[in-house]
């Protein structure tokens, strides 16, 4: 191994004494080609997500019949201006504008409800579309080998600095066994300014002492972020023109053939001990159980609560008030998460009573949290009455298990 890095070193030496004088200075150029983004079914899937928390206001969601269609692949190009310091290493800042894709996503979803009412929907469709674009400065230093007398392989490594442009749009449908309802249309706009790395290998001709033509592959890395937290490599296949200045020399010696550089490695991944693709540094709830859709500080986002009262009763029970304890010291820790308590009632008794009692017992959740100090407005009291059973109210095992509140976070939509 010792051999063969002397061998290596001793080759670059002749390849810089021989072409020094006609490598060194300032020089512009730029590049042309295609981008491809790595998209996949999982970032699809995220939009899903997206959906089935956008149209759970009459339970829970399932959907179905998912159809997904990318557009991942754009035209790229890039300006920049490099200064040769020595025959095998450059430095150049770049503006790279690297085109866009576009994920559509078409379904349809069933409510989870029970002998629905007339005006209440039990089914959907929706279609959901994104488009993501990203341009920005980079910074980089090339790693330079000269091979005969007008050929380098060279390697990159850089950071780049891209500012991203996210649009969400789509439209739902509710059906139900009585009605079909209007369909409801909505958009999402983000934009950010983020830092990543990035790193290329290429090759370059000398076509004469002030031109030369580049043909690269560059990676920027977890730059695409679509409807969550997963994030994807993107990668440009680029043909470029270089200009150098300064004044023209007598052509040197030939250069002295050399075995290629290696091409750096793309740099590590953060740790992230429960694989929920945040890092451990930033993950508030580093042990969250495999396979949980996570915020960006790494807890579940995916969690539900529920507690139960007596007939006709908004008093809550020794158990309840044990579990909502353990809720209201976990909020506090969690302090940026929100969500809603909403009341529910069995069938028994007026329907205008049952609505204020879903209220009341909504209410006694919200205020026994605030009781242990959770702030307020964190936890919406909602009442829905006896519109929303879980079970069957014709037997008392069922009217027990819908006389209860449901706990829900909220705060991980696509503003997050």
């Amino acid at each position: 191994m010792r051999r063969a890095l002397t061998l290596i070193a001793a080759a670059v030496m002749v390849a810089t004494s021989a072409s020094a004088a006609e490598r060194t200075g300032w020089y512009i150029g730029g590049d042309v080609g295609q981008s491809n983004w790595n998209l996949s079914d999982r970032d699809a899937n995220d939009l899903t997500n997206i959906v089935a928390d956008a149209v759970d206001f009459y339970g829970d969601v399932n959907v179905t019949d998912v159809s997904n269609k990318f557009s991942d692949t754009d035209t790229t190009y890039s300006l920049f201006v490099g200064y040769q310091i020595a025959p095998w290493f450059a430095l150049e800042a770049t503006w790279m504008d690297l085109g866009k894709m576009d994920i559509e996503s078409r379904g349809t979803y069933t409510y989870d409800i029970v002998n629905p009412l007339p005006g209440e929907p039990t089914a959907g469709s929706y279609n959901v579309k994104t488009e993501f674009e990203s341009s920005g400065p980079a910074v980089s230093g090339l790693f330079m080998l000269p091979f005969m007398d007008t050929w380098n392989v060279y390697g990159r490594l850089g950071y780049y600095m891209g500012d991203n442009k996210l649009n969400i749009s789509g439209t739902a449908q509710d059906t139900g066994p009585f009605d079909t309802f209007d369909p409801v249309s909505g958009r999402v706009s983000e934009s950010d300014t983020s830092g990543v790395f990035l790193w290329g290998a290429g090759v370059s001709y000398t076509w004469n002492q002030r031109v030369s033509l580049r043909l690269e592959y560059t990676n920027i890395t977890d730059v695409v972020e679509v409807g969550g937290d997963n994030v994807s490599d993107m990668e440009r296949f680029t043909l470029g023109a270089v200009y150098r200045f300064g004044s023209v020399e007598e052509p040197m010696a030939p250069m002295a053939a050399a075995a290629p550089v290696a091409v750096a490695a793309a740099p590590k991944k953060c740790p992230d001990s429960d694989n929920d693709g945040v890092c451990d540094t930033a993950d508030r709830c580093p042990n969250t159980p495999a396979g949980d859709r996570v915020g960006p500080r790494g807890c579940s986002c995916d969690v539900t609560i529920r507690t139960h009262f007596a007939f006709d009763s908004a008093e809550l029970t020794a158990e309840d008030k044990t579990e909502l304890e353990r809720i209201a010291a976990r909020l506090k820790e969690l302090e940026f998460v929100g969500g809603t308590a909403t009341g529910h009632t069995d069938s028994v008794g007026d329907e205008a009573y049952n609505q204020k009692l879903s209220e009341r017992r909504a209410q006694a959740v919200v205020d026994f949290l605030y009781a242990q100090g959770v702030s307020p407005g964190r936890i919406t009291a909602i009442g829905m009455g006896e519109t929303k059973p879980r079970a069957d109210n014709s037997t008392e095992e069922g009217r027990a298990e819908n006389r209860r509140v449901t706990i829900r976070r909220t705060d991980c939509g696509p503003a997050e």
